[in-house]
């Protein structure tokens, strides 16, 4: 990873979900180690952030906000999203808003319950990335998807989805004309949406 990164790119951990399929606040569940799943994807991209040289990750929070969840933040930029119940897009936009407001050139974006995701894998996408300059998704489960990085030329297709959607109708849209590089990553396939996924995780480790 080259040490000045010329390229300022901005990274948001999405973490608003009211997490309904998980019944409970899922972004403070205990995945390993006693860490919470928040507090492991932070710890993450924290290691990524520095070994990349680009600035720290923020977090959209939204339906689960508590003493926890505020201290396992601390220190970051929080994008507090009161129109969480709008679905994923709403979290979307407010990452995009965020990226334009500190004048990135780029999107990092990465879901709070992808656990398995690597450091290494996060910085093959970054570094993917700023070797072509373009668009950069993972690609798992035959299809493409998060975390990617959007170029800023991409925001204004990101701030006009609507519903509970992410941002893959975007990377669906560059796949289909061709302009998008995309790195297989399995490790994206696992996240962990119910108490059976964290389970089947904590039985893994």
């Amino acid at each position: 990873m080259a040490a000045n990164v010329t390229v300022n790119i901005a990274t948001v951990i999405l973490a608003a979900g009211a997490s309904r399929r998980f019944n409970g606040c899922k972004i403070t569940a205990q995945i390993q180690n006693g860490q919470s799943l928040l507090a492991h994807s932070i710890a993450t991209l924290k290691l990524v952030t520095q070994t990349a040289n680009i600035p720290p990750a923020a977090v959209v929070l939204g339906a689960h906000i508590n003493d926890d969840i505020m201290t396992i933040t601390e220190g970051l930029p929080r994008i507090m999203n009161s129109h969480w119940q709008a679905g994923l897009s709403s979290s979307v936009k407010h990452a995009v808003a965020y990226a334009i407001d500190v004048n990135a050139d780029a999107l990092l974006l990465v879901l709070a319950d992808q656990v398995a995701i690597t450091v290494d894998e996060y910085l093959s996408l970054i570094e993917a990335f700023l070797h072509k300059r373009k668009t950069c998704c993972s690609f798992y489960l035959q299809d493409v998807g998060v975390p990617a990085i959007f170029l800023a030329d991409d925001f204004s297709a990101l701030m006009a989805i609507e519903g509970d959607k992410g941002a893959k109708s975007v990377l669906k849209q560059h796949a289909k004309n061709n302009n998008i590089l995309m790195l297989p990553i399995e490790n994206a396939a696992s996240d962990i949406d119910t108490p059976a996924d964290l389970a089947h995780w904590l039985n893994q480790q």
